[in-house]
């Protein structure tokens, strides 16, 4: 997979800046390795962040692992896996040294420090805005991380650190902050331009952007120590106010239909490079089946006739469960093309999250009761994952009107976190607010296979996992700093809720 993403940053490079390697200097020291330089400029160091952040990390492991959880998807392969909780030290290792600490953090780290010292704030703002968004996705996982300390490795510190999940978040915040005031700067010595694959340059949708993640984040912590639902849902609804991702500004990566320029979702579960046993999982098709929900048709795929395909699955949307199918993969249906085709592109955050954002803290603001600013918030944030698709107003509202809010509280919010549950099919989102929140309720992948009894499984739990183990490379190289109270223990450690999950 790394070495797909490696292609993908070199690929994208080359493609916005076709110019960059065409002259050379007369003058080549030929002591420099010309294919490892020292130094790299503002420009290039951005593409390839952006990519690797993309790929490695917001298509990457956590996102991949988390929908498992949520049972967005499934993976219908026998034995132990991720699917059904079995997770280990060594699993989480490339996501937490190769991808999210070195090809992300650090390079953004790096990026950030040129950038301030050559007075290009433009490229620091984004600089920031990715290393804060990548540390709430690991820290969301493994709960206390190394940050102060992290990327002090020219400094002597080889063996950094752990912040508490508290002050890292605090963290985050300041980053975003700082990220929004140097957006807005206009004194550069060097404005991004094509080299930003994600919005081109434009700094009013970063700082947008950035508004978003702050309010996401404030209502994060809802239910963590020490802070109250409403004052945190208070201060999402204040940063919205100041500024928010559009439908039309919804951060989106863009890919190819090239080899190793995939959709991460087609390399990974489509056309087999990894595996294409993973699909929409059965509670998710039949929950959406249920309620005759139209935007079934663009999350998932109805089975088509093949070789041995039942004849009574064709034309049906089919969900697979986490074990073994007990026919051919071909008789589930797939992530639909929405998603997965080989140049969809990949959305980092949806617009409709920004509405459930909105409703759910006018929810909370109000004491958790039900009143006329939540239903209109509740609709529009249905209608707006409607539009999302392209999905017409008719059917939007034939929806809503079998799934009007409840007057009853409990009812009201289980609504409104199923319906972003809904809109955030295949988010690593989800599976953080389930955690904040309980919502929806989800049964948890304890699928016994068959032939097989308790005794031939390792020890399982009786829950959805609430975080990563920690990687063994920290338990092996970085051990005084690892949190005492996280088992090493695999099955004892992702039972172990972070700070911020105290409901």
């Amino acid at each position: 997979m790394k070495r797909q993403n490696y292609i993908l940053s070199i690929l994208l490079i080359l493609f916005i800046s076709p110019l960059i390697f065409v002259s050379c200097n007369k003058n080549l020291d030929i002591n420099q390795d010309p294919n490892n330089p020292t130094d790299v400029p503002e420009n290039l160091i951005l593409s390839a962040l952006l990519s690797n952040f993309s790929y490695e990390v917001n298509g990457g492991y956590p996102t991949r692992v988390s929908v498992l959880w949520t049972k967005h998807l499934a993976g219908g392969i026998a034995g132990n896996h991720e699917g059904n909780y079995l997770i280990t030290g060594g699993d989480v290792n490339n996501f937490w040294t190769s991808f999210s600490y070195s090809d992300v953090m650090n390079n953004a780290y790096v990026l950030k420090n040129k950038a301030t010292t050559n007075g290009n704030p433009n490229y620091s703002a984004i600089a920031k805005i990715v290393l804060a968004w990548n540390l709430s996705m690991t820290t969301d996982v493994f709960g206390d991380i190394p940050y102060s300390e992290a990327f002090k490795g020219t400094e002597g510190i080889y063996k950094p650190k752990y912040d508490s999940q508290e002050d890292v978040y605090k963290s985050i915040q300041a980053l975003l902050d700082e990220a929004i005031s140097e957006a807005a700067s206009t004194t550069n010595v060097l404005k991004p331009a094509a080299d930003d694959l994600l919005y081109q340059g434009d700094m009013t949708k970063w700082a947008a952007l950035a508004h978003t993640l702050k309010a996401r984040f404030y209502l994060r912590l809802s239910n963590a120590p020490g802070l109250t639902a409403s004052a945190q849902a208070k201060l999402a609804l204040d940063e919205l106010a100041k500024g928010s991702i559009t439908m039309a500004t919804q951060p989106k990566f863009k890919y190819f239909a090239t080899t190793g320029a995939e959709n991460p979702w087609f390399q990974y579960a489509i056309d087999g490079k990894w595996a294409v046993t993973t699909r929409p999982s059965q509670y998710y098709v039949n929950k959406l089946l249920a309620s005759n929900d139209p935007r079934i048709a663009f999350q998932a795929t109805k089975v088509v006739a093949a070789t041995n395909v039942d004849p009574a699955n064709v034309g049906k949307y089919i969900g697979l469960t986490n074990e073994a199918p007990g026919n051919n993969i071909l008789n589930y249906s797939a992530i639909a093309p929405f998603y997965s085709a080989k140049d969809a592109p990949l959305y980092w955050m949806v617009y409709p999250e920004v509405e459930f954002i909105k409703a759910e803290a006018e929810f909370l603001v109000a004491n958790k009761t039900v009143n006329a600013t939540v239903t209109a918030a509740y609709e529009k944030a249905v209608r707006a994952s409607m539009d999302f698709y392209g999905i017409a107003a008719t059917d939007a509202n034939t929806y809503l009107a079998n799934n009007a809010l409840s007057s009853n509280a409990n009812t009201a919010y289980g609504q409104i976190m199923n319906e972003k549950y809904i809109a955030n099919f295949l988010m690593f989102e989800a599976y953080n607010d389930f955690r904040r929140t309980g919502l929806p309720a989800l049964p948890i992948n304890n699928e016994m296979y068959p032939g097989q009894t308790e005794l031939d499984q390792p020890p399982r739990i009786n829950q959805i996992p609430v975080r990563f183990p920690y990687p063994s490379g920290e338990r092996l190289y970085n051990s005084d700093n690892v949190p005492a109270d996280i088992p090493t223990d695999p099955v004892k450690a992702i039972v172990i809720p972070v700070w911020w999950d105290s409901k």
